[in-house]
């Protein structure tokens, strides 16, 4: 169960409430985050510094580093002894590497060097996070409030009557929203839907793009080769012969535009993802290649080409040879 402020204006959550969360019976864990806006002095052309203090790990898998130098379970022991990690579009603005490693933050105590013990993918921000142990972050800001809470339940007790039991009871008239990992998880998944709905838009234009350039074409073949279509049929060419001609034409044009497609796709999402994203927002994503995805462009490309040719092709076999001859 995530518990977070409605208005995130006023998001600061009383450490008193997080220890009454704590004692509620059928609760196993709760684990505290603060998300505050700190300066680094060595980066004042830069924005403020995104500082992510939590005192425990509410991923459900490991996080995935693009370095670290020490086991991934032993991350959490290096932030608890002080160090930080730091997301990889944070890492990329400030060219921060393996032999750069240290970064100052502006605290309480004054400029206070940390140890950046690894870099992590993370797609919340192009500007970066810095991840921060809760109890380091408590060493070096006067700051007793909390952003955010992570419930965990007991095996047993169920999730939607905790969630009743919250909001009538601790949460009521504190301005805090309580909501379950599941609801949580299909709001983000209705919103990277929206995000990502233009890219359906793009594929249907492409098809229409497609669609209408193979038209184009083979009417303009049909207006060229008139006279040969003409010969054709006066040479005993068949109605329905010249419709499955102009069906090869237009498969032929669909595969050679489909398998020319992938190659160039694939040159595009390398350059997409390891060239713009990177220069854009200072985040890589993995690029997986699956066999599906080319076999459905091929079949697009075929479907889109062989549509493309219904009405050049019932056009053509109503061709009267000795109109088409009648030049001649």
């Amino acid at each position: 169960i995530f518990i977070a402020p409605i208005n995130q204006i006023d998001a600061d959550i009383d450490a008193a409430l997080v220890d009454e969360l704590r004692r509620l019976d059928g609760v196993e864990r709760a684990v505290i985050v603060r998300y505050v806006d700190v300066l680094a002095p060595d980066y004042s052309d830069l924005p403020p510094v995104n500082l992510v203090a939590p005192d425990g790990d509410v991923t459900s898998r490991p996080r995935k580093f693009d370095w670290y130098d020490s086991p991934y379970d032993e991350y959490w022991d290096a932030l608890a002894a002080g160090d930080v990690i730091v997301s990889e579009p944070f890492a990329f603005r400030r060219d921060i590497t393996r032999d750069n490693n240290t970064i100052t933050l502006l605290t309480d105590r004054g400029p206070q060097p940390f140890t950046v013990a690894g870099v992590y993918y993370d797609y919340t921000t192009d500007q970066g996070a810095v991840f921060m142990h809760h109890a380091t972050y408590r060493a070096f800001y006067d700051d007793p409030f909390v952003s955010a809470i992570a419930l965990d339940v007991e095996p047993g007790v169920e999730v939607d009557a905790m969630l009743d039991r919250l909001q009538t009871g601790p949460l009521a008239g504190t301005g805090l929203d309580a909501q379950s990992n599941r609801d949580l998880r299909q709001t983000a998944i209705e919103v990277f839907d929206r995000t990502f709905a233009i890219t359906v838009a793009l594929r249907l234009l492409a098809t229409v793009v497609a669609f209408i350039g193979i038209l184009s074409a083979l009417l303009s073949l049909q207006l060229e080769h008139t006279r040969q279509y003409g010969i054709m049929r006066a040479n005993g060419m068949t109605p329905g012969q010249l419709r499955r001609f102009t069906f090869v034409q237009t498969g032929l044009m669909g595969s050679a535009a489909g398998l020319l497609a992938l190659p160039v796709g694939v040159v595009l999402a390398v350059i997409l993802v390891y060239v713009i994203n990177v220069r854009s927002f200072g985040w890589t994503m993995d690029i997986s290649l699956r066999p599906l995805e080319f076999l459905q462009a091929f079949a697009v490309a075929l479907v889109a080409a062989v549509a493309a040719g219904v009405y050049p092709a019932w056009k053509l076999s109503n061709l009267m040879a000795a109109e088409a001859l009648r030049s001649e």
